[in-house]
């Protein structure tokens, strides 16, 4: 018999000798609330969650209650603040996300922390509440590379000179003025990517910004045009408002951006290249590679229109992307006659290889898109049709059956059919 003394064997502790990179990444994937239990694991692991570099706050930690959301938001603030002040080492990324909030003195001093702490990335976002000011303080953190507010105010102080190292800048729902968002953009040197939902009114924003790439807008605004951005590839266009200057205005916008090759506009946008005239407008668009439309209506003569004028100022498209506006059961024989009156002999969709058409009911307009689409474009690969139906029905079956009759350029078109 062989008689082992268990005391020549020790239990390695393996996870806690990680490096502490590793520990760290390990702690970050639980909530604020789970990575404070792991300190009674051991005394060596007491503190790891202390010394974490990246910090949400979010709703797990608002224990809400309908009687009483003033304890629950007090609570609340006294994790955050518990947390920060026992905190050890820099904090390089931090969420703060609030359910509701009814004054935001709680958390003026958080920003102050948050500077001392050197935050390179920030979010905050107030769900529901009252519009939250931001305090002067946080424009004292300089070392900002990445910047999201929801819900805010911003009103920067007179002191401000701009965040130098800053490369992402997202507001959503925010209150800003004209002058102060152009010269909060212009003070920002490394801007690569600005993302805007504003809720004032613009009536001429100029936007300079020297290595912006990526702008995406969702607001109020007359007129948008790009002083100095000449690396700007990717734009995204949401307006509850018409160009003022019409054409004009959307050929200056466009000619203030010579690297744009992915483009994002709504109706409202697409509407201004209704020309009255098929042949009417004489820019071409070389760089644009894809393009995106959303809530389009093809029952609309202008519309449909202003969709085959854009097409053809794009004759270097490789994937377009349509979005319809829900089925009306208008009269579209005014369209159809418009279409028959056309000539396409100069829309050219020679490198045109995946088309996706979305919300599609078989209306008539849509089907002849469908058809000029596939008799234009010799390279094309994919074809994707989703259906606006939530199951296919008869008028699918029809609808597969006449676009199956449809002559194409591409003896490699494929066309697939989805469900929403």
């Amino acid at each position: 018999m062989i008689i082992m003394d268990i005391s020549q064997f020790q239990l390695v502790d393996r996870i806690s000798n990680l490096p502490h990179d590793v520990i760290d990444k390990i702690l970050m994937q639980f909530t604020i609330r789970d990575a404070a239990k792991t300190s009674i694991l051991s005394k060596v692991w007491r503190y790891k969650w202390l010394n974490l570099p990246e910090l949400i706050f979010d709703d797990t930690l608002w224990q809400e209650s309908a009687r009483n959301q003033e304890l629950a938001k007090m609570k609340f603030v006294g994790i955050l603040y518990q947390v920060l002040l026992r905190h050890q080492g820099p904090i390089t990324k931090m969420s703060l996300i609030i359910p509701k909030l009814r004054g935001g003195s709680e958390i003026d001093h958080l920003m102050f922390i948050l500077w001392k702490k050197g935050v390179e990335e920030f979010t905050l976002k107030m769900m529901e509440g009252e519009v939250y000011k931001l305090p002067s303080s946080l424009f004292m953190c300089l070392q900002l590379k990445y910047l999201s507010l929801s819900s805010c105010l911003i009103n920067p102080p007179p002191s401000f000179k701009g965040f130098n190292r800053l490369n992402r800048l997202e507001l959503d729902f925010v209150t800003i003025d004209a002058g102060v968002l152009v010269n909060l953009i212009s003070s920002c040197p490394l801007l690569e990517q600005l993302v805007l939902n504003v809720l004032n009114e613009f009536h001429y924003l100029v936007i300079d910004a020297p290595v912006l790439k990526l702008f995406e807008w969702n607001g109020n605004a007359t007129s948008i045009y790009f002083k100095n951005s000449p690396f700007l590839a990717i734009v995204s266009i949401a307006s509850n408002k018409e160009f003022e200057d019409g054409i004009l205005g959307l050929i200056e916008f466009f000619d203030s951006v010579p690297a744009l090759k992915n483009l994002h506009m709504d109706y409202m946008f697409v509407r201004l290249f209704f020309p009255g005239d098929f042949q009417a407008i004489p820019a071409t668009f070389n760089n644009l590679k894809i393009l995106k439309l959303s809530y389009i209506s093809l029952e609309s003569l202008e519309e449909l229109s202003s969709v085959l004028c854009l097409m053809r100022s794009c004759p270097n498209l490789e994937e377009v992307k349509i979005e319809m506006m829900p089925y009306s059961a208008n009269d579209t024989s005014d369209i159809m006659d418009f279409l028959k009156a056309q000539d396409y002999s100069d829309v050219l969709l020679n490198r045109l290889k995946k088309v996706t058409l979305s919300k599609i009911s078989g209306l008539v307009p849509e089907m002849a898109l469908i058809k000029l689409l596939l008799e234009k474009s010799p390279t094309l690969k994919r074809m994707v049709i989703v259906w606006g139906a939530f199951k296919f029905d008869d008028k699918l079956l029809r609808t597969m059956k006449e676009l199956i009759r449809f002559s194409r350029a591409s003896p490699n078109a494929e066309v697939h059919f989805e469900s929403p």
